[in-house]
């Protein structure tokens, strides 16, 4: 029997020592992942950065119904990092008791789950709203490279510290504009080094998270009197204006729930032009990002890595700018505010192709598994992106639920003031979108119903319009599902949803219960 043993043994370690190399092998063999994500930047604003589509768009496929379910910065960007919705990673806002950075369980995301695959992991740039505000240099699990800016210093694309793997650097001086400490470029050379220093050494995985086009801190604006400072190189480039949809100053409101109604208004000449000057800046300041993609592109050419390396462009949220009379602003569904660019390049994928197919962020982290050969800790809610990226003609019925909520505390002078003497409770709705469909149900009982293959730009709301009873049947039963699901439940197809009846199913005098759902 010991002979018997022995050469047992001897056959498992000449196996393992087999099984090592072609482990390793098989991990040289993995993509390199890098996403790059810009803040409050809209659909639109993507026909702003030429490199871009070139580089990405017309290299790979671009998703032309993309969407984030929370759309605000922090609850957003916790659902990138988890693939689940804010109703079960928890971050339900931008500030405590329910929102930022303390809400975030950072030891279930997804550079936990890269890292544990064997992954070298990278961030840059903004991370989770408040931060550093706290502890400034908590370094956060799962990272191997860590380059986060500190808030409230995230907010200036001159002065911003970074905490760089603990140690905390600022990069000069918020009012001296000085052209080699601009942010985005010190983030993008910084991305470009580790592409660099990590070519040739096993998958990697960027997370390179760019300020713009968000506006900077209220101080900032006050003493340069702009809302965003794009680079010195491109502060008079010429840029083109706009295109303005059939929502922008929309006249009638009167089928918009009432706390719209009171927000949006006709907007006047001066803030039209407010509106057409901010919109200029903003273009301006991605062209910043637009070149930093390029220099990471070229990095990974140059190296060798880019026919291994998946490239995903995107937004943590839109932004309104005059759509629906309101002059800025985001976290309500409308489609400014909901919708992202998504443009994702890489080995096997079609290039210059578009999809249709309804997709929205909590996807991401799930293709970002599947293409790493990685699994998570807890169920996500999103799926892979990578069977309609590769089969752009590829449609589903899977649903994407939007929800906003939470609430902030509120100091004695009505600001926001951590531990303060009262609550405020954040606008809060829920929602549900499908090709054709949106319908959406507000705390206080407001809804609203938007037939999107008649009305793209949500201009006129039909939740009570009796020929659409059995659709607000459907659509409410889905939503009631999509507010409690996890895992696979969120990823369960609808059912087909009925249109408009030719014929007013109630009698006469019941209109009032079209709303029951």
């Amino acid at each position: 029997m010991a002979p018997t043993r022995n050469i047992a043994l001897a056959l498992a370690l000449l196996t393992g020592l087999v099984a090592a190399p072609a482990a390793a092998a098989a991990g040289a063999d993995r993509p390199n992942l890098v996403v790059v994500m810009t803040d409050d930047q809209t659909v639109e604003e993507l026909s702003a950065m030429p490199r871009t589509r070139r580089l990405v768009a017309a290299k790979g496929v671009r998703f032309e119904r993309s969407y984030v379910s929370y759309p605000v910065c922090c609850p957003s960007r916790a659902t990138f990092l988890t693939g689940r919705y804010a109703h079960n990673h928890g971050v339900m806002g931008l500030y405590p008791p329910t929102g930022g950075y303390g809400r975030f369980d950072k030891h279930d995301a997804l550079p936990v789950w890269l890292r544990r695959a064997g992954y070298f992991t990278a961030h840059l740039g903004k991370f989770l709203n408040g931060y550093g505000d706290q502890e400034p240099a908590d370094v956060p699990p799962g990272w191997s490279d860590w380059r986060a800016t500190v808030d409230y210093s995230t907010y200036s694309m001159w002065g911003y510290t970074l905490n760089e793997n603990g140690r905390l650097r600022t990069y000069g001086r918020p009012f001296r504009e000085d052209p080699r400490l601009y942010q985005t470029d010190v983030l993008a050379r910084k991305a470009q080094s580790i592409v660099e220093s990590r070519a040739g050494r096993g998958p990697f995985f960027i997370s390179l998270n760019l300020l713009a086009p968000h506006h900077e801190g209220r101080g900032i604006q006050r003493r340069t009197g702009q809302i965003v400072r794009p680079a010195p190189r491109h502060r008079h480039a010429a840029v083109a204006l706009p295109a303005r949809g059939a929502s922008f100053n929309e006249r009638d409101l009167s089928d918009k729930p009432r706390f719209i109604q009171r927000r949006g208004r006709r907007l006047g000449r001066a803030a039209l032009r407010r509106i057409q000057r901010v919109a200029v800046q903003r273009r301006r300041a991605l062209l910043a990002v637009d070149d930093a993609l390029a220099r990471v592109i070229g990095t990974l050419r140059r190296t060798g890595e880019l026919e291994r390396t998946y490239v995903i462009f995107t937004s943590d949220n839109g932004y309104l700018q005059g759509e629906h009379g309101i002059g800025s602003g985001k976290m309500l569904p409308y489609d400014p505010s909901t919708a992202v660019p998504l443009l994702i390049r890489g080995p096997g994928l079609p290039a210059g192709a578009v999809s249709g197919e309804l997709v929205a962020n909590v996807d991401l982290a799930p293709t970002l598994l599947e293409l790493a050969g990685a699994s998570s800790g807890a169920p996500v809610d999103g799926r892979s992106l990578m069977p309609f990226a590769r089969r752009p003609g590829l449609r589903s019925r899977r649903p994407i639920l939007h929800e906003t909520g939470g609430s902030r505390w509120i100091g004695r002078s009505g600001q926001d003031e951590v531990g303060g003497r009262g609550l405020r409770r954040v606008l809060t709705y829920r929602a549900v979108r499908l090709p054709g469909w949106l319908y959406v149900r507000y705390r206080g009982g407001a809804r609203e119903l938007y037939d999107l293959r008649r009305d793209p730009d949500q201009l006129q709301s039909v939740h009570a319009d009796p020929r659409y009873r059995r659709t607000r049947r459907v659509l409410g039963r889905e939503l009631r599902r999509l507010v409690r699901c996890s895992g696979e439940e969120c990823r369960r197809p609808a059912p087909r949803v009925p249109g408009k009846s030719t014929k007013d199913p109630l009698q006469p005098g019941r209109a009032g219960s079209t709303l029951e759902s």
